[in-house]
């Protein structure tokens, strides 16, 4: 009884996702609005670190608990949030995330020692596990491929351009006590934020107790096999790329370079994995399911290379690795979402709360395992431990795309047999 409720409610939420994104450029803007807001945090108290630092006690130590306490949040909360979304609807849900956005972000910007920002941090972690279910739940709907593959493109893009936007203002704010000032600003973009959410439905509705109809590509793929591997490699992926937005500004500052030249490189850095997450997306959005898997695969691999440039304490070898870090690296989400919602058509909230839980996961492991081991061989050895991460991700993401695979095969051949 309760799988019918449940599928039941996939089948509503899907019609109300349809009807939301029936406005278009809009409704893609409200999504981009929730995952800058809910995202933005981390990444800025890791570029403003050092800012932060001048004026109470503020350590690496301190950053690693705090982007990690932000994404354990997130990773606890984000299989019951694809779950309230699916009752509360997009918009709600939303209007939300942005909401308790703002009231992080103040907390931080009010903060006195680093443990009252780490409480902001961890706070902000409750809205960010309900912008991706949201999001992928009204992309799903978009019919056109190429359309879908460029909104999941676009919406995955937010998150570079809060990494950019917090180089940007490193910048702007990165002398002294005006880190606060950086913080009250993005807290007043996330009100403005609520503007821009287009309206949608405000819940599920009236339920419908039954199995909705599926077509011959709506059926689960891979088994609970697939799951636990695409989950694991989700969790190794942003293990390493969690360390990009905390420890890139202090590595580059550790190479020589100063605050206008690490933000520099931050600032390419994000446009180069905005570029990556919308094209490589895009054009991907015509594959199959287990051709976008190994896409995601290759991009782990080249984003090994980068990690690894990034420890070798050279400048300019930094630039060019924090460059390649971020564009691969960190550019393989759009395409990971995207095979998600095809993998699990009929339940794709509720999927993305479980992949995201790994995901997060990673996020709260990253910032750690870099402390950890960097405490004894400094960068050098934390990133090289990185790259080592992201091919081991490469790998468990590669065995989801042949489990998808085989499963595609099998399904073939029943179906040859049964005509």
């Amino acid at each position: 009884m309760r799988e019918g409720v449940v599928r039941g409610e996939a089948v509503e939420v899907s019609s109300s996702a349809a009807r939301w994104s029936r406005h278009g450029p809009r409704g893609v803007a409200s999504v981009v609005v929730g995952m800058v807001a809910a995202s933005i945090a981390p990444f800025l108290v890791g570029t403003m670190s050092v800012q932060i630092g001048a004026t109470f006690d503020f350590t690496a130590r301190d950053i690693a608990l705090g982007v990690a306490c932000y994404y354990l949040t997130s990773a606890v909360i984000s299989p019951f949030g694809g779950r309230l979304v699916g009752r509360l609807g997009t918009e709600l849900a939303l209007r939300l995330a942005c909401a308790g956005c703002t009231l992080g972000l103040v907390v931080a910007a009010t903060a006195v020692s680093a443990s009252g920002v780490v409480l902001a941090l961890a706070l902000l972690g409750l809205p960010n596990s309900l912008v991706q279910p949201a999001s992928n739940q009204v992309l799903a709907s978009v019919t056109s491929v190429r359309r879908q593959g460029l909104s999941f493109g676009l919406v995955q893009s937010a998150i570079p351009v809060a990494t950019l936007l917090s180089g940007v203002l490193l910048g702007i704010f990165g002398q002294g006590a005006s880190w606060r000032t950086a913080f009250w600003l993005v807290a007043a973009l996330t009100v403005v934020g609520q503007f821009v959410i287009t309206k949608g439905p405000t819940a599920a509705g009236p339920s419908r107790r039954g199995k909705p109809e599926q077509g011959p590509d709506d059926a689960p793929v891979g088994g609970r096999t697939f799951m636990v591997a695409l989950v694991a490699g989700g969790l190794l992926a942003s293990l390493a790329a969690a360390t990009l937005p905390a420890f890139v500004a202090v590595t580059g500052q550790g190479s020589g370079l100063g605050p206008a030249a690490v933000a520099t490189a931050q600032v390419v850095g994000s446009l180069a994995c905005i570029v990556a997450r919308v094209s490589f997306t895009w054009r991907g959005a015509v594959l199959g399911g287990p051709r976008l898997l190994s896409g995601v695969t290759c991009l782990l691999l080249f984003g090994a290379g980068g990690y690894l440039l990034l420890g070798t304490g050279t400048a300019w070898v930094f630039g060019l690795g924090a460059v390649l870090a971020y564009a691969c690296g960190w550019g393989w989400n759009g395409i990971f979402n995207l095979s998600l919602t095809r993998a699990r058509p009929g339940r794709i909230a509720a999927s993305t709360g479980l992949a995201q839980a790994g995901i997060f996961g990673g996020g709260v492991l990253g910032p750690l395992a870099f402390v950890a081991v960097g405490r004894n061989g400094g960068y050098t050895s934390a990133w090289s431990f990185m790259a080592l991460v992201a091919v081991a991700a490469a790998v468990l993401v590669g065995f989801a795309g042949h489990r998808w695979s085989r499963d595609k095969a099998c399904s073939e051949r029943r179906e040859m047999n049964g005509r």
